[in-house]
This record gives structure tokens, sequence and C-alpha cells, in this order.
């Protein structure tokens, strides 16, 4: 087992590691501090802020000799028998050296500064700084710069880290960025007329560690410490990224990346990051709805509820079927708890999957690790990035409750030729764009005698449906999804239900009669982990009682920056 030294007290290193200086540090609870390095990145040790003292301890004779000078920790392997000294009175001044410099040139403008409250250089200027600014000279101020239609720089903030630059190289290939001019005049830019507007051009502000590049659709929204953040699943395509939903005051204002090293590495696509928008959308449905006459009238949950038992006792006690359509948005849990209140309702059910929306082909951005400058330096190679171009975030996770119930996935459009044999329409919608259904799918579906929706937006199916329930959106409710690679994630409710909707598990206990609501999610997921054998598949468990556990063997150590607020308990986004 390797060994190393850390400020004079001997670790274990995990068998087979391949850890840097920060990130064996960090494995054992010492914080390194840095602002360049990046692990899924290349190593170029230009800010210098993580300089420590090395050496080696001879095994034979257990004498330590140290390196005469200070080395950075990104640059530095920790193997068997390194020695590693980081609070050193030599270490300490070297890192007040280093914020000074770093400073000098610096504006103080955090009171008006959107990074304010989540900036490494607010964090370390307070443990690592000095309490007396000593430049007296005249400040080098660089203009500010518009680098896309989303993306401000603020260049004078820029301590030329270059993780920008090297992301915008080694992740999307695109290399929009470059350095500009050398020394202290030295500047981030963009090449002429090639903004930066590649797929995942937002990812250079979560990796910028001060307030140089900001969002301009965040900009000035918000106060950060303002916000709460929820573990939450992007709903954008069926890769399923890890995201921090982050809201205040009853809205949702931004989605951050959460790292997962399984699925989505540090990164999430811009198309994600901006789909927080629909969870503030102004035509989300308010109520529940009942169709009289020709026009749709809002009614309190208990009479709608009254109302649909009536009309679907009525038609099934004259032996009517039910065709059911459960839309690839559902959750796990909603899928199987709509299932089977179908089940229940009658023997003559067919179940089908909505549409599942396809928007060209996946988009897989592979990392380049040869363009570092410092040759082969990394120690986690981050996995592909791949945009799916299916656009639903649980069409597995659906399918397995089809499976289980019905007589597997009926595709919609042979669902949409069967109306006419089937009197009686359910339909769970739950997407959060309101054109997910054309007008000539509403038509077909029309035909059936009774038409039942529970959706979250109002569409033109709604504009037509006999019983309309308005139900919580994708920021609303807690769950799972089962994302293309059959990995079962879960995310939390950001926002409590809008007034006067129901979460889709609540409504459908309440219409079964079955409970009460609240209905929690994990007893759901439990009671369909002992009934569908699909659930026993999936590769990601993260309940631990089911059986589902993760495979841990190969999991990377987290990365120790302060801008990733998540630790080794969670990387498997339990």
């Amino acid at each position: 087992m390797a060994t190393i030294i850390i400020d004079g007290q001997s670790f274990e290193l995990p068998e087979g590691a391949k850890f840097n200086a920060i990130q064996a540090a960090k494995h054992f609870g010492i914080d390194i501090p840095y602002y360049c390095w990046h692990p899924a990145l290349s190593v170029v040790a230009n800010c210098r802020m993580c300089e420590i003292e090395v050496g080696t301890k001879d095994p034979a004779t257990g004498e330590i000799k140290m390196l005469p000078r200070l080395v950075p920790g990104c640059q530095t392997p920790a193997r068997d028998g390194t020695v590693l000294v980081t609070e050193s009175a030599k270490v300490l001044e070297h890192r007040k050296n280093i914020m000074e410099l770093l400073l000098i040139n610096h504006p103080l403008d955090c009171p008006v500064c959107d990074q304010a409250g989540e900036c490494g250089l607010q964090d370390y200027s307070y443990e690592h700084g000095r309490a007396a600014h000593r430049f007296v000279e005249e400040r080098n101020v660089k203009p500010k710069k518009e680098v896309s239609d989303l993306i401000v720089l603020n260049q004078d903030r820029c301590i030329m880290c270059t993780r920008c630059v090297r992301f915008t190289r080694e992740i999307p290939g695109t290399a929009e960025l470059h350095v500009m001019r050398r020394g202290d005049h030295g500047e981030i830019a963009i090449f002429p007329d090639q903004p930066v507007d590649n797929p995942l051009a937002g990812n250079v502000v979560d990796l910028c560690p001060v307030g140089a590049l900001l969002d301009k659709d965040f900009l000035h929204n918000q106060r950060v410490w303002f916000l709460s953040k929820h573990d939450g699943v992007c709903t954008g395509c069926s890769t399923g990224c890890n995201i921090s939903v982050e809201e205040n005051a009853g809205k949702v204002w931004r989605h951050k990346p959460r790292h997962n090293p399984y699925v989505n590495d540090y990164w999430i696509c811009d198309e994600g990051r901006y789909g927080y928008k629909a969870a503030n959308s102004p035509t989300l449905l308010g109520g529940n709805y009942v169709l009289e006459g020709k026009d749709h009238h809002g009614v309190p949950t208990d009479r709608f509820v009254k109302r649909l038992n009536e009309t679907l006792t009525t038609r099934i006690l004259d032996k009517q079927s039910v065709l059911g359509i459960l839309s690839p948005y559902l959750s796990v849990e909603e899928a199987f708890a709509a299932a089977q209140w179908l089940a229940s309702l009658t023997n003559r059910v067919e179940l089908a999957l909505g549409p599942v929306p396809v928007r060209g082909e996946d988009l897989t951005f592979a990392p380049d690790k040869t363009k570092g400058r410092s040759g082969d330096t990394s120690f986690i190679v981050p996995r592909p990035f791949t945009i799916s171009a299916e656009k639903a975030p649980n069409r597995a996770g659906v399918e397995m409750m089809l499976d289980h119930f019905g007589k597997g996935a009926v595709p919609f459009e042979k669902a949409l030729e069967s109306v006419a044999s089937h009197p009686i329409v359910i339909v769970f919608g739950g997407s959060p764009d309101e054109s997910w259904i054309e007008a000539d799918q509403v038509a077909a579906l029309r035909k059936a005698e009774v038409l039942v929706l529970f959706d979250t937006t109002i569409n033109p199916l709604a504009d037509v449906a006999d019983f309309v329930a308005g139900i919580a959106s994708f920021a609303e409710k807690s769950g799972t999804y089962v994302n293309r690679d059959r990995r079962l994630q879960r995310f939390e409710a950001a926002l409590p239900p809008r007034e006067g909707v129901w979460p889709l598990l609540d409504l459908i206990a309440i219409v079964s009669g079955d409970g009460k609501a609240p209905i929690r999610s994990q007893e759901i997921l439990k009671a369909a982990a002992r009934v569908v054998p699909g659930l026993a598949k999936v590769e990601d468990g993260l309940v631990p009682e089911l059986g589902l556990n993760l495979d841990s063997k190969d999991q990377p150590i987290p990365d120790a920056g302060f801008q990733d607020d998540w630790t080794l308990a969670n990387v498997s986004t339990v």
C-alpha cells in the first residue's frame, strides 16, 4: 500500500489511485488552494497558488529529502514516499504574495459583481491574502468584451488562469478563446467573427474562478447567497446530466452542472442550462378543468375527482376499454403509479408510450488531452460528453413500466390508430414544451368519447380534452429517471407545486382512492422495484436497500475546487 506524508502525518493512498498533490490532500481532508487547475483540463501551473514544499522519504533509511524550492501541487504526482508540506511559514508567505500579485490590477467592485458570494478570489483573499494593499501605482485597466450573445468578459477581473481557453480547446474542440499579448498586457480574447457559441459554451462561466466571465442571462438578477440549491437531473435529453437547480422567491433562476463522473462529468449543454425557463413559464396549467359545452371551467380538486370517477365508472361498467398514454417525461414513480391505476380500472386497457421527441443526431464531444502545454499530466481523463438526439429524460424508465403492466411499449403512432377501439383515452403528459403534440395527433385523440389529460402546460390537447388536470412541472416534483445508459438517477423538487396544482403521484392517489396525499416518491420506487423486473437491471441504484448499489471501484476522487460544492459522499448523485 502506497503511503504519503502530509504535514507530518502518514496516510495510505487508495490502491491504484493516480492523484496529484491537490487531489491526495483533499482526499484526506486537507485543502491546497488553487485557481488554474481543473481535474478535467490539462495542467498548466500558471497561477502558482498551489505551490507547496515537496520531498521524498527513502524507504530504506527513512530519511526525508525536500526540494529546495516550492513546486506546484497540480504538477506533483502523489506516489509512495511523497512528502508534502502545505502549511509551513514559507508556503503561507508565498500564498500571501500570490494573492497580492493577483489583486494588483483587480478592481474593487465586489458589491456589484455577480460572482460575489461564490468567488474564489474573495474566498482566498480572506483566507490567504494580506490585510493591507501596498500597490500605489496606476492600475492596468482592460476593456469589457462581448465574447458571445450570452457571455460577457470583464477583462479587468481576469487572473489569466486560462481555464476557459483550455476548455474550448480540449472539451468541445472549437477553440474560440485564446490568450492575446503577454505579461501584464495579456488578455483573453476571441478570434474575429468567432464568438463562443459552441453547444457547451456556458461552461466557461462555471469554470471561471473569479467574476471575469459572466452569463448575461443571469447577470444582476439574483445574489447567489439568496439562492437555494437542489439536486436535479436535466430533462432536456436522455443523457440525464446532473444539475443544480437554484431557486428563490418561487422562481428557478438558473441551472448549473453537478459533477457525476458516470454521466456528464463537470458539464452541461447550453440547451439544458437555459431549460430552467420552462419552470417559470406563463403557459403552465393552473388547476383542474372540465369541458362543458365548448368551454373549459375551472373546478376544485374534489369536484374534479368526483366527476372524473363518475364518468369513468359509468363507461367502464359498460365494458368500454381504456387507452392509456404515458409520456417519456414522467418519472419512474409517476409512470408506475399511472400504469397501476389504469390497470386497476379494467382489464380492457392498452398502454402506450407518448411521443418521444428526436432532433437530429447524437452530438458527442470527446475530450482532447493532447493539447495541454505540459504534456501528459492528466490524472482524471473526463468521459466524452454526449448531447442526445432523443429529447426526453425517461423513455427507458417509462418503457419498463409499460413492459410490466402492458404488452410492451406500444408506439404513440400505433396508439393513435387504435383510438377508435378505445372509447376512453387517458393521457399523462409532462413535457415542458407546449408544442409536444401536433394538430393531427390532437384530432386523432379527440375521436375518443372521453378524453382525459394530466399535463403541465396549456397545449392543443388541453384545449379539447374533456377533463384537464394540471400537474407539477419537472421543477416541482421529486423522483427518478432512467437515462440512455439505463442509469437510475434521483432528482429533488426545487419548488412547491403551483397553487391549485397537485403532484401527479398525489393526484393519482386521490383519484384512485387507494391512499391519501402527500405520497413519497421513495415509497413508490420501493413498491415498483418489488414487482418490476427491469428495475433490478438498472446499473446505478440510488436506494441501497433495494440492492441497486453503485460499483465505485473506478470512482475518481472529487475536485477540491471552491466552485465545486460536492463531496465524495455524493459523487454517485445519491
